[in-house]
């Protein structure tokens, strides 16, 4: 109800959510006096709830919440006790136990905030809980987020910003355990990522969050939902064998409007303001209004890394226009007509400062070129394995392309990787060689009888896969 009143000056969802929130504050007024802490995804709710109204009540209640998961006695402990509450929280309650003793992971609930290290539990319950802390980070939260933003991406994330590999608790298990072809990656938790990457960047100021904020978005997020926008995935494999197909609706509908949400409130990760700058996190097709005048961006991306920035006035004004210089890129290459100055370097930013005239122009040039990426010798599913990337973008072999599965495909990585344009989208196309699947000696053999023959492979973009009916499908191709 407030994402909706936010961008709309129709504000009775307002009252209804203001309503709704009185009501469960009421609830935690006796709740605390019993020990109970309730959470799931409400502290982000409170906050932006206190943003629109202004009422510091709510957030003050979002930070109690934060603060008191991981306290001891838990307070999930308290409501496992209480019949009524153990019967109203029948989901997850089995995985708050290791045989008799509380275990309190799934919740997030194994240490106080400040003390956290590593990612665990169920994987969107824990981007809600971080996006929450990082509106409180002062030094014991800031440092205790910054370590599980790390312990997330240098070990648990998929190449495709996927995260939470286990079905089982819909979540986080241990470092580098990234199966592909049972991968979880909840379309949910991509999105959560993204806007946990978003907070960390309003925290910080530094750009290399958004890094992964973009990959999240086209790659782990918009594989959720089908081209034609009405087939949805709640879980995003990385290998698939024919059986894995996105469905018009789920019971349990989290992910199909939180995909809308995401969709709807785009422009939020695009760009942002300070009070003396505008910061292009992704360089999108727009025109916008600034605090300083109006933006105009003419881009193509992520299919071009080449964009023009204008500046439209109507008057001129002075602010520095900051640009993201993305970690994947090798070569940025930026021209302003009429700069007296070189472009200073700040956060992961390009900072172009200067008195800005109606008509002023910055061209960049990311100088996207597709590449080839190895994992982590400790995820054991990828060894002897490459996965193909272009700017922010993951691509992926299907059957459906190739004629053959891809599984049965080598990937000769010191070819030429060709461009090919196919429904607005950029392919890449790679040679290799294929194991021929006409093995005449029965189901065992002595080892030399396999054949393999050259063979092509177009790729598509991950976002893109199970759009032409159920077929195989792998990002993590086999190595020459």
């Amino acid at each position: 109800a407030v994402a909706f009143t936010e961008n709309t000056d129709d504000r009775r969802l307002l009252t209804v959510a203001r309503k709704f929130a009185d009501h469960i504050l009421s609830i935690f007024g006796e709740a605390k006096r019993k020990g109970y802490c309730g959470h799931e995804e409400l502290e982000l709710a409170l906050l932006r709830l206190a943003k629109v109204t202004g009422e510091e009540r709510y957030a003050e209640h979002a930070r109690w919440m934060v603060e008191t998961r991981g306290s001891r006695p838990s307070p999930f402990e308290a409501e496992r006790r209480d019949p009524v509450a153990s019967a109203e929280r029948f989901w997850g309650t089995d995985l708050l136990r290791e045989g008799e003793v509380f275990n309190g992971e799934y919740y997030q609930d194994h240490l106080p905030i400040r003390e956290h290290t590593d990612v665990v539990g169920h994987a969107v319950r824990a981007m809600y809980l971080y996006i929450a802390a990082s509106q409180f980070a002062d030094g014991g939260i800031r440092t205790a987020i910054e370590r599980a933003w790390q312990n997330l991406v240098a070990r648990r994330m998929y190449i495709t910003a996927g995260i939470g590999p286990s079905r089982h608790n819909e979540g986080f298990t241990t470092d580098y355990d990234l199966p592909n072809l049972s991968a979880y990656a909840e379309t949910c938790a991509a999105i959560g990522l993204a806007l946990w990457g978003k907070a960390m960047t309003e925290m910080s100021g530094e750009s290399t969050y958004m890094d992964t904020v973009e990959r999240a978005i086209f790659n782990g997020a918009m594989a959720g939902i089908s081209l034609s926008g009405d087939h949805y995935f709640y879980d995003n494999p990385l290998e698939s064998r024919g059986t894995h197909q996105r469905t018009p609706w789920f019971p349990c509908a989290c992910c199909p409007p939180n995909i809308a949400r995401m969709i709807g409130s785009i422009g939020t990760f695009l760009l942002s303001e300070s009070d003396d700058s505008v910061y292009i996190h992704i360089p999108a097709q727009l025109t916008v209004q600034t605090s300083f005048g109006k933006l105009q961006i003419e881009a193509n991306y992520p299919w071009s890394g080449h964009f023009k920035v204008t500046f439209l006035g109507p008057d001129a004004a002075e602010f520095a226009l900051k640009v993201r210089l993305p970690e994947w890129s090798e070569d940025v290459e930026t021209e302003l007509p009429g700069a007296t100055e070189e472009a200073e370097y700040e956060h992961g930013y390009g900072v172009f400062r200067r008195v800005w005239q109606p008509g002023d122009a910055l061209t960049v040039d990311y100088g996207i070129e597709p590449h080839w990426q190895e994992a982590h010798p400790k995820v054991l599913d990828n060894l002897g394995r490459v996965a193909l990337v272009r700017g922010p973008l993951v691509y992926c072999a299907e059957s459906i392309d190739l004629g053959f599965t891809p599984q049965s495909f080598v990937a000769d990585t010191e070819s030429e990787i060709v461009s090919s344009v196919q429904d607005g989208r950029t392919n890449l196309v790679i040679e290799g060689y294929r194991t021929v699947d006409d093995f005449e000696d029965g189901l065992y053999a002595v080892e030399g009888g396999i054949d393999i023959e050259e063979a092509t492979a177009t790729l598509i973009p991950y976002y893109a896969w199970n759009n032409r009916g159920s077929n195989f499908m792998q990002v993590w191709l086999r190595k020459a």
